[in-house]
Formats: structure tokens, C-alpha cells, sequence
């Protein structure tokens, strides 16, 4: 208990001082604690920082935004502090300046890594469905002419489709058809660009989902 108490002590004061540089460090910590299995302390961690987080002072907007995004996607992945009410404050404060900026880029980012997050936490048709939305949105972007990106976005939208049809048995023949469709056109671009471990890793979810497809 000592060493955890000191432990948020620690990033308490980094975090007030230096919020950008003590997250690097926070986060490589969190890392390490999920490797070790330590879900007490990383939790413990996570809350601390969600209880300061609106005291923590930026040189920028910019800067803010950009710490709400990172907040956002270690809030958004699993592990044992993941929390889907978070991830969507922080990448919904992400979203908002990064669209009244008009930075295409940025905001593609969070509406990928959001959608994501859905994908991998949400629990409903309805988050799954909002998932997707937010991937295809992501799309508009991530163009043939961003085609790695691209391919990154649709190998993750291929998982919520299925993710989709597991939850919502209603729609589960066309959602397993749109998650096919999507893993294909990310093994095609990853084979197209040499991509080998990610051709690789949509080429076995594409496998997984004509494997459920069959199963129908």
C-alpha cells in the first residue's frame, strides 16, 4: 500500500507539472503493469489521473486535444482500467477541436480509434452499430490515397461487423456479409503493399468470418 500511495503521489506531481511528458511515463508504467498483472494498481492509477484531469494545465489546445486522445484510446482498449464512458469523454473532447480546426487528419484518427474502442468494449447492437459509423466516417479520409490507413480502418471495421453479428442474431447474415467485405479489401491493399504481418492478420480474421458465415 506504501508503494502504491507513493506511486500516485509521484505522478500526481508530474502530472501538474508536465501533463504531455508525464503521460509517456504513466502510460509505459500502465504497460508494465499489465504485463506483471497487476489490475489493483493500474486501476488505481487510472482513476487518479480521470480525478485530475480537468486541473492539468497545457501550453495549448492543440496539446489538450491531443492528451484527450491518447486518454482516450488507453481508456478504450482493454485491459483492467478500460472504461467506454471515459474513452467517449476524452475522444468526444478530441473530436470536437480537432473538427472546429479543420485538422482531416487528426480527426480521422479519433473517429478511427474511437469506433475501435466500440468495437472492442461495447456491449449493445446499438454501440456496435455506432462503431461502425464512426469507422466509415473515419473512411471519408482515409481514401485510396492514405492507402495503409485506409487498410487499417477497414481491417477494424471488418471486426465490429462480426462483433455486430454475434450480438444482433437479426442481422447477423448481412453483417457477416459486410465484415467479408471489409477484412478483403484490407488483405487486398496489405498484399498489394507488402504488408506481411498485416496481410497476414486480415487474411485470419477474414478466415474466422466466412468460418461464422458458414456456421448460419
Amino acid at each position: 500500500m506504501a508503494g502504491l500511495q507513493k506511486l500516485l503521489a509521484h505522478f500526481r506531481s508530474a502530472f501538474a507539472a508536465n501533463p504531455v511528458g508525464a503521460y509517456r511515463d504513466w502510460y509505459r508504467t500502465q504497460e508494465h503493469l499489465r504485463e506483471e498483472g497487476d489490475a489493483v494498481t493500474a486501476r488505481a492509477l487510472a482513476d487518479d489521473l480521470w480525478e485530475q484531469r480537468g486541473g492539468l494545465r497545457f501550453d495549448s489546445e492543440e496539446a489538450r486535444a491531443r492528451f484527450h486522445y491518447n486518454t482516450g484510446v488507453f481508456f478504450g482498449s482493454p485491459g483492467p482500467a478500460a472504461d467506454l464512458g471515459r474513452a467517449r469523454e476524452c475522444f468526444g473532447a478530441a473530436l470536437a477541436h480537432f473538427s472546429e480546426h479543420g485538422e482531416d487528419g487528426w480527426r480521422a484518427r479519433v473517429l478511427h480509434n474511437f469506433g475501435t474502442s466500440l468495437s472492442n468494449l461495447g456491449t449493445s447492437a446499438a454501440e456496435l452499430t455506432e462503431a461502425i459509423g464512426l469507422l466509415e466516417a473515419a473512411l471519408a479520409w482515409r481514401t485510396a490515397a492514405r492507402e495503409v490507413a485506409r487498410a487499417v480502418t477497414l481491417h477494424n471495421m471488418g471486426l465490429a461487423w462480426r462483433r455486430l453479428a454475434q450480438i444482433d442474431s437479426s442481422r447477423r447474415t448481412n453483417a457477416l456479409a459486410q465484415s467479408a467485405a471489409a477484412l478483403r479489401e484490407a488483405l487486398a491493399i496489405r498484399e498489394r503493399l507488402g504488408l506481411e504481418e498485416g496481410g497476414a492478420a486480415s487474411a485470419r480474421e477474414l478466415d474466422r468470418t466466412l468460418a461464422a458465415a458458414v456456421e448460419l
